[in-house]
């Protein structure tokens, strides 16, 4: 007769064989009706707990944190779900991890130091990688993806729900008598769902109150040139015609944007209104310009990643699992109403 492996166990369980190896193990903390199952398939399937090795799995969670210049503005935010990350596993007896990685590692060697860290499971701040997460969840280590939603549809994700953002930013501007908005983004790196979200969520609440969009309401911004910036804004607030208020992707590039403006002697709020759909940037800092921004609670991602990779512990879903957080509008004075 064959001896019966975790993944046997699992299955017959209903379960991850991460969850079986931490129930057997007596680590992590397991609801009691899970262990009771886990533990009453290996007695079913005659299983026999070798002796211990140092290759023995621990309760450690893995969480892969990047550090690549090109997103360094969002580490404030990475930095606040991280602490809470770590808070909330601690409350459920999980260690976590922190992995520093940058997006031009090899999936070798980002696998490698996930192995060698012996993780029962992952978060991923931000970074994506279908290949690796497909090679880790092969290994029945599950993948929890944060503040990315480019593969919601194959991997557990939460993250913010940038189109109702968006949309409520835009709206924001409808109710104070704006019509003549533009959209302002730039090339956010690794993150194109991020982008589309965020233009279809001001799209659609300009065609839902039957504004015009000509070509010219959506602006594409180097944010590494200062000069391609100033004279695309020139161009367009040069006109008699001209804008209201700007919807920007995020603060990060209305903060770039709000001194240019200001040379070209626009006040804001007083000659342009200004909005961002994603907020960054740390207000705590004196130097940060006041931005209205439509935010999402770092503590809320931390809490609910969390308890998405538990879930995912207790049970073997059938189907991937997708949190969306709402946006929340925090005014703080960069819009003005033009009634």
């Amino acid at each position: 007769m064959m001896k019966s492996t975790l993944s046997d166990i699992a299955k017959n369980a209903g379960v991850s064989p991460s969850t079986v190896s931490l129930v057997l193990s007596g680590k992590g903390k397991i609801s009691e009706a899970v262990q009771l199952k886990v533990k009453a398939a290996a007695v079913d399937l005659g299983y026999k707990k070798g002796p211990a090795t140092s290759s023995s799995k621990s309760s450690c969670i893995a969480i892969l944190f990047h550090f690549d210049h090109n997103l360094a503005h969002t580490w404030n935010i990475l930095r606040q779900v991280t602490l809470k990350l770590d808070e909330y596993m601690a409350r459920n007896d999980y260690l976590t991890l922190l992995i520093p990685i940058t997006f031009d590692m090899s999936d070798d060697e980002i696998f490698r130091k996930v192995i060698d860290s012996r993780a029962v499971a992952v978060f991923s701040m931000h970074f994506g990688r279908e290949s690796l997460f497909a090679r880790l969840e092969d290994l029945s280590i599950p993948v929890v993806v944060i503040i990315n939603s480019q593969f919601q549809t194959k991997f557990h994700t939460v993250c913010a729900d940038n189109f109702q953002g968006s949309y409520e930013a835009t709206s924001q501007l409808l109710r104070l008598g704006h019509r003549n908005i533009i959209y302002a983004e730039f090339d956010i790196f690794q993150l194109p769902a991020t982008l589309s979200d965020r233009y279809l969520g001001f799209y659609k609440a300009m065609k839902e109150h039957d504004v015009d969009l000509p070509e010219a309401s959506k602006l594409h911004l180097d944010i590494a040139n200062g000069e391609d910036i100033r004279m695309k804004f020139k161009a367009i607030f040069s006109g008699k015609d001209r804008p209201t208020a700007i919807l920007f992707v995020d603060d990060y590039l209305a903060a770039h944007s709000i001194g240019i403006l200001e040379e070209l002697g626009l006040s804001c709020p007083a000659d342009i209104s200004i909005i961002a759909s994603g907020e960054v940037l740390d207000y705590n800092e004196p130097y940060i310009p006041k931005i209205t921004t439509m935010s999402t609670s770092p503590e809320l991602l931390g809490k609910f990643s969390a308890e998405m990779m538990l879930t995912l512990f207790e049970t073997a879903p059938v189907n991937t699992h997708v949190l969306k957080i709402k946006q929340q509008l925090v005014d703080r004075g960069s819009c003005k109403s033009l009634s």
